[in-house]
Formats: C-alpha cells, sequence, structure tokens
C-alpha cells in the first residue's frame, strides 16, 4: 500500500508518453514522420545528436518539461505531552519507645523454720488378748411322728324341685301417633366476605454493585517510523526500464531482434512497422553501429521505499474498572388484598313437622307360676386321720473358749523434731526496665507524576511539484533518407509508406 503513489506516478508518465506517441501516427497506419532519433548520444548518424532533430531527414521528435506531483515524506518534529514518575525523597521524624534495663537492689523479710531434735516420753495403749472358758445354753431340735384327727368338706349332689314365677309376653296391634321431619329447599340471600387483590407499587432502596471506570497509564513502545525515499544505481538492459527492483519493459518499446549492428536498437515508433532509429545505439556506444562497447551494461537511477524504523516510548493512557457499592432506589410491586362483603343467594334445606300414623306391635307380659327341677350341691363334714412330723426343742449347757481384748498402758521414749520460726532479712537483685522515647528520622522514596513536553519526530506524506522532461512529436510527414556510417538507408515515403534497407524491420 506505501507504493502505490509512485505506480501512480510511473502510470502517469507513460499515458504522456503514449499521447506523444499516437501522435506521430495518422489515421492510414503509417508513421506521419519518419526519421532518425539518436536517443543513444551518437556522435554521427547523418550529423544527428543527442536530443537533436536531424535537419537532413527533417522529421523528428522533440521534449517538454511539465510539472507532476509526487509524494515526498517530511519529518516534523511535534511537541507531546508526556506523563513520568519522578521517584522524590522525603524524610519523616517519628518516636519509638525504648526500653533500658538496670539492676536494682532490694531486701525483703523471710520466715525460715529451724528443725531442733527434742526427746519425748509418750504413754499408749496397748490391747492385750485374754482367754477364759464361758458356759452357754442351746436349744436342740428334737423330731416326733404324732396321729392328727382334720376334718374335710365332702360336696353332695341332690335333685329338687322348685317353684318359680315366670313373666310370658302378649302381642297386640296398636295405632301409634309420630311425628316426622319433611325437608324441604329454600332461597335465601347469604352475605360473605372475600378478599380482593390489588396492586401497589412500593419504594425501596438496594445496594448494587457498578462498574466505575478508573483511568491509569502505562509506558508503551510505539514505532513511529516511516518508508523514506532512497535513490540507487541499478544495472538495465535496453529496452526495459527499472521500477521497484523488478526489470519490465517499456509500454511502448520493443526489443528489434533482426539487424542494427551488435547494439540492438529499439524501437520507439508506433504501429507503423518500421524502425525509427536506424543505425543508432541505446546503449551509450560511442560509435554508431561501431559496437566496440554494446558489451557494457548500462546503469539507471531508481528510487525506492526503504522502512525506517523510529521507536518512541510513551505514556498511553488505559481505562480500568473498580466495583463500588451504590445504594440504587427502585420500586417494586406488591400484591395486597382488600376486604369486601358481597351477597349470593344460597338454597338451604329446612324441614317441617308432619303427624303421621303406623301400626306397631305392642307387648304385654301375664304371670304365671311354674315348676323347675334343680341340682342343688351340699357339702358334708367329714372326720379323717394322718401321721404329721413334730418338733420339739430340748435345752443343753455347753462350754467354749472365749479371746477377750484388755487394754494396757505403757510408756516409751521417742525423738521429735520441732521447728522455731526466725525472722531474717534477705538482699535480692532485681531488673528493672524503664521506658525511653527516642525521636527517630527516616527516609522514604514516593513516586510523583510530572508533566513534562517531549519533542517526538513525525513523519508526513505531502506532494510536491517536480518537473519532468517528455517526449512530443513534431509534426513532419516527409521522406527521409538517413545514411552515414550506420551501414542501413532508411526511406519513408508516403502515408502509410515504409521502405527500410538493410535495419531488417
Amino acid at each position: 500500500m506505501k507504493f502505490r503513489p509512485f505506480y501512480a506516478l510511473m502510470g502517469l508518465a507513460a499515458m504522456l508518453v503514449a499521447s506523444s506517441v499516437q501522435a506521430q501516427c495518422s489515421s492510414c497506419g503509417g508513421c506521419s514522420g519518419c526519421g532518425t532519433v539518436a536517443a543513444s548520444g551518437c556522435s554521427t548518424c547523418g550529423g544527428s545528436g543527442a536530443g537533436h532533430v536531424d535537419g537532413g531527414c527533417g522529421c523528428g521528435v522533440s521534449y517538454t518539461t511539465k510539472t507532476v506531483m509526487v509524494p515526498q515524506y517530511v519529518t516534523e518534529t511535534q511537541t507531546v505531552n508526556v506523563t513520568t514518575m519522578q521517584q522524590e525523597t522525603r524524610q519523616r521524624t517519628y518516636t519509638v519507645n525504648r526500653s533500658v534495663a538496670r539492676q536494682e537492689q532490694r531486701s525483703r523479710t523471710v520466715t525460715r523454720l529451724v528443725p531442733n531434735q527434742v526427746t519425748k516420753q509418750q504413754t499408749y495403749t496397748v490391747m492385750v488378748p485374754q482367754v477364759s472358758t464361758q458356759e452357754y445354753t442351746v436349744q436342740v431340735p428334737v423330731t416326733t411322728q404324732v396321729a392328727q384327727e382334720y376334718q374335710v368338706m365332702v360336696p353332695r349332689w341332690e335333685t329338687v324341685e322348685v317353684p318359680c314365677t315366670v313373666q310370658v309376653p302378649v302381642y297386640n296391634d296398636v295405632q301409634v301417633a309420630y311425628t316426622v321431619q319433611v325437608p324441604y329447599q329454600e332461597t335465601i340471600e347469604q352475605s360473605y366476605t372475600v378478599n380482593v387483590p390489588y396492586q401497589e407499587t412500593m419504594t425501596a432502596t438496594r445496594m448494587v454493585c457498578q462498574r466505575v471506570p478508573v483511568t491509569q497509564y502505562r509506558t508503551v513502545s510505539r514505532d513511529l517510523g516511516s518508508y523514506q525515499c532512497q535513490t540507487v544505481q541499478v544495472p538495465v538492459s535496453s529496452g526495459s526500464y527499472y521500477s521497484g527492483g523488478k526489470a519490465r519493459r517499456g509500454l511502448f518499446s520493443r526489443r528489434a531482434g533482426r539487424g542494427c549492428g551488435h547494439c540492438h536498437a529499439v524501437s520507439t515508433c508506433g504501429g507503423c512497422g518500421g524502425c525509427s532509429t536506424c543505425g543508432s545505439c541505446n546503449s551509450g556506444c560511442n560509435t554508431c553501429g561501431g559496437g566496440s562497447n554494446c558489451g557494457t551494461v548500462c546503469m539507471t537511477t531508481v528510487t525506492r521505499q526503504v522502512w525506517v524504523p523510529n521507536i518512541v516510548c510513551e505514556q498511553v493512557p488505559y481505562t480500568t474498572y473498580t466495583t463500588q457499592q451504590v445504594a440504587q432506589p427502585y420500586t417494586y410491586t406488591v400484591t395486597k388484598c382488600r376486604a369486601e362483603v358481597r351477597t349470593r343467594p344460597v338454597t338451604v334445606t329446612k324441614c317441617r313437622s308432619e303427624q303421621r300414623t303406623r301400626t306397631v306391635k305392642q307387648v304385654s307380659y301375664t304371670t304365671e307360676q311354674r315348676t323347675r327341677t334343680h341340682q342343688v350341691c351340699k357339702m358334708v363334714a367329714e372326720t379323717r386321720t394322718r401321721m404329721v412330723c413334730q418338733t420339739t426343742c430340748n435345752t443343753e449347757t455347753r462350754q467354749r473358749q472365749v479371746t477377750t481384748m484388755v487394754a494396757e498402758q505403757k510408756v516409751r521414749d521417742c525423738v521429735v523434731t520441732e521447728y522455731t520460726k526466725v525472722q531474717e532479712e534477705q538482699p535480692y537483685t532485681v531488673t528493672v526496665c524503664d521506658i525511653v522515647p527516642e525521636e527517630k528520622t527516616e527516609t522514604y522514596t514516593v513516586c510523583v507524576p510530572v508533566q513534562t513536553q517531549k519533542e517526538v519526530q513525525v513523519q508526513r506524506c505531502v506532494m510536491v511539484p517536480q518537473e519532468v522532461t517528455v517526449p512530443v512529436s513534431s509534426g513532419c510527414g516527409g521522406a527521409v533518407s538517413c545514411g552515414g556510417g550506420c551501414g542501413a538507408s532508411v526511406s519513408c515515403g508516403g502515408c502509410g509508406g515504409s521502405s527500410c534497407g538493410g535495419c531488417g524491420c
């Protein structure tokens, strides 16, 4: 995309050359002017020099100057504001408390127990066992068999006739009046209460999180380079031109591969089919047609675009977002209910009393005397005899040895330790810490933003006028006969007629 202005300039120059060549050819298809052009600067070709029309041929090409706009990069200096962080050294004073230790002598009163060994007599009691004979009485049981009489009750069943009175039922049909409840339906108006919902808008406040933009700066490196035009010498072959590092053929040039000596002259004529330069060299030979230096490489000057970097460090603002709690009012809709009394028809069931009669069985009882057989159980006493064990106790006197404990007083000597309390002063050393305030000064570094102005080199493309030389036609239409040292003669007749001798075209 950077090479488009250069291509546009080359296209403009090609259009100007095409317009000048078309002006030399008429509608008949022949050359309107046919002559010899010493484009290569030959010294001899019928007395013609470079850029000069041969007077003997009567026609040729003339050049004119035109002004075209050419893009050109201009380096400018711009002043920009740059925020830099500058470190600044500051001092501050603060108070610290330091503990200073010191030794201090103190005394205290202590009570000490002094032991003393003392011999004392102690009276104590001991239990001495004593054995004696003791008489005691015991009851000795004796068991014997004895006859015993006892009575038992023996059951005995007897049949007895017992008179009884019974009630005999008698059934009679009786008409009985009774009352029944007959249901019927009745429609009444009933009041009832319903809750009717309605919408109500309420206002409240809630805490929401919002993203708040914060502008910060960071240092970035930017390449502010540009493409600059450089002029270099490159080799070029005849019949082509060099542009952008590639050899391309001209728009209206054609290599003449047949004849014209060893110089390979290039035709600059349009569509007439004849050589406009016969015996002339475009390769810069000193002698036309001689070919002594025709093997020398021709050099041409071209302009190409070269990228020149320019690294610039600058402070670029960027936006970050922080979260903040913000109280935000909002409205919401709640549904409430209000009590409303309404009426509705309700069908209720009621009952009315009616008197009716029915036949029922009525029971009456009559008393009758009857007899019945009844089994009676009677208990009869019987006397019986049985042998039972009888135990009696006989008293006996026995003897036994009994040991009893008798208390006896004794005396013994014992050594006891007695302690005596003694008060005395005891010195001791303690470490006491005193708090001493002390002022200290410290140095700290802070970053302070500083606004500075900086000059930056900027490449800007501007269009500048430039004068270029372009060929134009002279408009002659006569016959031309070129002789001389080229070794060929060209004769161009009337319109459309062309006769070339030894040119080989």
